[in-house]
This record gives C-alpha cells, structure tokens and sequence, in this order.
C-alpha cells in the first residue's frame, strides 16, 4: 500500500560509485526518469535461503520499473518490458490489468523467462513482476481483508497471479528445471510474498503448478519490498525453513508493513531484514545517517523533504493526562517507528478490537473511500490528490481535532470530520447527499478511531502535528527504500556499507533514577546519561515516563556498560511484530549489557 505520488526514481551519483563489472550495468526507466541496475545470470546459482545484495538490487529494480504514470495505459508496461529485453528475458507477457485503468480488485503483473546453462546447471528462470505503483483505485483491495483466511484483497491477487503464471508456463511450452524470480514493492510486496508462499505450498504438497515442470523451496527468488502482512499464520510457521528463499526488506519507520495487523492473526513469509536504524543498530550514528541521506538527496523527489524525516520527529508532552497511565513526558531523540508500532497496535486492539468487527463494519465503509478518492466514483469528482495534504493538515483545523479528541469531545470531533469530507470532496448541491452517505459509511471507523488513543493521547498528538504526519509519507516512498539498499550494498560502499538486522532490540527500564550512565564498547562512547532530571544522549532513543523512570532502547550489536542510582534495573527484548517481552528483572545498579 502507498500514498498515490506519482514517485520516479534518479540515482545517476550512487550508480557512478558502483564497482560491478560493465557488461552487468544496465539502464533502465521508471516513470520519466533514467538510472541504472545491474543483472547477471550467476545470481540465480546462489543459495536462495541466503540474502544477497546482488539479487535485492536487480530485484528492486524490477519491481520499480513496473511504475509508469503514463495517461495512456496501453503503455504503462512499457519499462518493464525494456528492462527485461535488456536482461534478456524472452516471452515477455503482461496481464490484461497492465494495459487498463485500476480497478478496485484488479492486479497488473509481467511474466518473462529465459533458459540458463551455467557451470553444469540447466534450468528456466522464470521472472514475475508485480506492479506496486500508480494503481489508483487498487487502494481498495489494499483495505480488504475479509472474515477468515488470507487478506482477502491479497489473496486474490495473488490468485490472480498463481493462475496467470500457470498459463503462461503452459503457453510457451515451458518443462523441466525452473526456478522462479519474484518481486514487488509495497502491495506488490505482500502480493509476491504470498505468490512465493504459494508456490512453495504446492511444492510441499507434491502439485506443482504444471506437470511438466519441476522445482522445490530453493528455487524460489522472493525479494520483497516494504510489504505489508497479509498471510493468516503464526508467525513460527511463516518463518519456517522451507520459505527462508522470500526476503523481505523493511524500514523499521515505515508503517505500511504493519498493515493488516499482527494482533488480528497476520504475518508474511519468509525472513525479514531491517534496514538500519538508531533503535536497531549502534553504528546508526550521524555519519550512517548523513550516508543515507546523501543517497536519498540523489533521488528525484528529494528536493521536496530537506532531509530524512525520522530525524526530526516530534514528541509532544501531553502534560497531566500523562499521569493517568504513566505515559512518557520527556523524550530524547523520539522514534517515529516506536510511534508507528503504537499507532496500529492502539487501533487494532482499543479500537477497531478484533478482524470481525473491520470486516463487519469498517471494510466496505473505506473501500468505498479509496475507491472515491481515486475517481471511481461516477458521483463525486476524483480529487486533486496535490491538494489533499494541505486541506487535511491545515495548522488551525488539525489543532481543533486534537483538542476534541484530548478533551473526549468524540461528538464534536465527528461533526468536525464530516464538515472536512464535505471541503475535501468539493460538496454542492449535485453531490452532497452522495459525499454525506460516503461519511456516513466510515463514521463508525471515525469512532473507532477516537477510542483507540482514550488512553495513549500521546499517540494522537503526534499523529495529528502536520509535519510529523508528512513524515509518515516519506518512510514509505520508493526512492527512500532504494538509498537504504544501496547503503547496505558493498558496491557502492564497500566496507562502510550499512548492515541490514532481524529489527530486533532491547529496552533499558530504570525505576526512578536518581542519576544514570551508559557506555558503549564498541564505539567507545558515553551513549546516554541521566543527571538532574535531564537525559542527555546522541545515539539512543529513550523516554522519561510520568513516574519519573526511565526507558532506553538498546540495539542488539552494542556492547554497554552501565552505573546507576536507582530503584530497580530490569530487560526487556522487542521483537517489531511481537513487541516487548520481559528477560531478566532484578539487575545490579551497576553491570553490562552484551
């Protein structure tokens, strides 16, 4: 899932640093914009179960090429198509929904393949690309998640592909070894992921796609980009052996990956590699940063964000109310993604509740949303989407709904709503019963809503402070994704590239202290320090609570040392998907932490 920007990518800086030989460097466009990837066929004798920055690159560049903003949507496969003829794909196919405008349920995808005989393997690679840009009214499917199973929106294009690919293999006469080539971005992401899921059941279950054919777990490719969840399955058993061939690549502060909830039975196969950040990695200090950065500030888009948002999120102290459920007061260098955990994991449990009550009152209610916004609607006007932000987070207005919801004036926030469905969606006389029944339909999300964040009012306000909610959009923009890859990629980094993790951490709960510090060995660095009430740190995120202690976020690869004055030390440890779990409680005021 993405915000609709119609995102093109330009890296001309970061692909002149790149080492790879020339005849792998290829081309290739991505909207209106022209930058280059490499591919080499030896990429596909790798051990699938491994990650490789080879494979994710060419990956991520077949999933991009599949945006194309093109009015003309006959020609909207075209990149793509380019791409492959340059890779030397042949039988080169595109769904019916590649040359159509996006419906609500549709899914565009491409199928190529080629054969391969290299160091005495024979075998067809068979690539598959699903689009993950530019599908307008799709969002709605995005939001579709059904009573049982799979996401059903998901699911369905996912069949949609299983049952595309097992003609086309049966089209073009394809028999013997094959190995499949998968990505995505975004809802093309969780789409190749479960397409990859899939295949690998049918293996498991000895029905393959086509008789002629035969493959097993470690032929399947699966490099997955930003997905979100989608798959009804614990999460033991979406990280079993036999799936470790789908990786997914995730920025711990983007949302979208959140989304549908592990709290309401989802996950997503396969490994997940995180993208590095201050709450996973100690070395994440300014200079990784300013690596980023200066990546990202290659991009086409970049311009529009000065720099990478996450570093200025803001916290706000919500003051008294955050005694009622000793909520944080004080923050030094706030997370967006703890922010980001907290925002879905309050709607999905204190909001919303349970898949049930979505699928029963929520889902069509915002399937008719999307599917408004994005023009179709033959009733109301497709909205300029270029507009929207500012309309929705202009200064005053967004203040009034904080003030509402602090003040659990659920009434008056909702009146306040619907008066901004009428400007958003230009109500007049021709309209207006259409766009006041469109409200109608999610106004019992608008209450969900309110009564997700009764208790985390700290949630909401930063949500609701327009450049924070900004930043929400730029953590889940392809160019962003692209310069962390590129970060994490000895090509263009050698051995400073940045190091991708399983997003896993540790958190530091100190009762009370009366003073705090904390050294890092490996950095050989004072990393944070409590003295006078005031916390002091330039590489930890940490939080001051309404009962005066202390909560610090340690990366896994640190090594600290600490001395403190206090009343207790306890450990907790963070999975992204699972949250906290309590290791070791009763610590001495002074110690390490490896």
């Amino acid at each position: 899932m993405r915000i609709k920007f119609k995102i093109c990518l330009l890296l001309p800086m970061l692909t002149s640093l790149c080492s790879c030989s020339k005849s792998d460097k290829i081309s290739f466009q991505s909207c209106d914009f022209t930058f280059d990837t490499y591919y080499n066929d030896s990429y596909f004798l790798l051990d699938n179960k491994e990650y490789h920055e080879e494979i994710a690159l060419a990956s991520h560049a077949m999933a991009l090429a599949t945006f194309n903003g093109d009015e003309d949507y006959s020609v909207r496969s075209k990149y793509l198509r380019e791409l492959w003829e340059k890779e030397h794909f042949d039988n080169i196919y595109m769904n019916d929904s590649f040359y159509q405008m996006p419906w609500t349920d549709s899914i565009g995808y491409g199928l190529a393949s080629k054969h391969i005989s290299l160091s005495k393997e024979d075998f067809t690679l068979v690539a598959i690309a699903v689009r993950g840009g530019n599908y307008d009214g799709e969002w709605a499917s995005n939001f579709t998640l059904g009573l049982e199973g799979d996401a059903q929106g998901f699911k369905e294009a996912t069949d949609q592909v299983i049952e595309g690919l097992t003609s086309y293999l049966k089209n073009y006469s394809i028999s013997g070894k094959v190995k499949f080539w998968i990505s995505g971005y975004s809802r093309a992401a969780i789409a190749s992921n479960m397409v990859a899921g899939e295949i690998i059941k049918m293996y498991e279950e000895k029905q393959y796609l086509t008789n002629e054919v035969q493959y097993n777990d470690d032929d399947i490719y699966a490099y997955c980009f930003e997905p979100p969840l989608g798959v009804e399955i614990t999460l033991e058993d979406a990280r079993k052996e036999i799936y470790h061939g789908i990786h997914n690549l995730v920025n711990y502060n983007d949302f979208v990956p959140l989304v549908a909830p592990f709290e309401w039975g989802f996950a997503r196969y396969g490994i997940d590699h995180y993208y590095p950040d201050r709450l996973n990695d100690i070395y994440f200090d300014e200079s990784e940063r300013e690596k980023i950065i200066s990546l990202y500030h290659f991009t086409y888009g970049a311009e529009k964000f000065t720099d990478y948002s996450v570093d200025k999120w803001k916290f706000f102290d919500i003051g008294e109310k955050a005694n009622e459920n000793n909520l944080a007061r004080e923050m030094v260098n706030p997370s967006q993604g703890r922010f980001n955990h907290d925002l879905i994991h309050e709607l999905a449990v204190n909001g919303i509740q349970t898949r049930d009550m979505y699928a029963k009152y929520v889902q069509q209610g915002i399937r008719d949303l999307m599917a408004t916004i994005f023009g179709l609607n033959s009733d109301i006007e497709k909205l300029n989407l270029k507009n929207l932000a500012s309309i929705i987070f202009e200064y005053d207005f967004v203040r009034t709904l904080i003030m509402e919801l602090q003040e659990d004036q659920s009434t008056q926030f909702a009146m306040d709503v619907e008066l901004l469905f009428l400007q958003i969606f230009g109500a007049n006389e021709k309209n207006f019963d259409m766009i006041e029944k469109l409200y109608n339909s999610n106004a019992l999300l608008l209450s969900f809503f309110a009564n997700a964040y009764k208790y985390r009012k700290d949630v909401l306000t930063q949500l609701l402070y327009r450049d924070n909610a900004m930043g929400l959009l730029v953590c889940h923009m392809p160019e962003v994704s692209y310069s962390f890859l590129c970060a994490c990629d000895s090509r263009f980094m050698g051995n400073r590239k940045c190091k991708l993790n399983d997003g896993t951490y540790k958190v530091l709960h100190i009762d009370k202290p009366a003073s705090f510090t904390l050294f890092e060995k490996n950095i050989k660095k004072e990393v944070f320090t409590y003295k006078d009430g005031k916390m002091n740190s330039k590489h930890l995120s940490g939080e001051k609570l309404a009962d005066g202690s202390l909560n610090i976020y340690l990366p896994n690869n640190g090594a600290y040392e600490y001395i403190c004055n206090s009343n207790g030390v306890s450990i907790g440890y963070i999975d992204p998907l699972k949250g906290e779990t309590l290791t070791t409680n009763g610590l001495p005021q002074n110690g390490v932490i490896e």
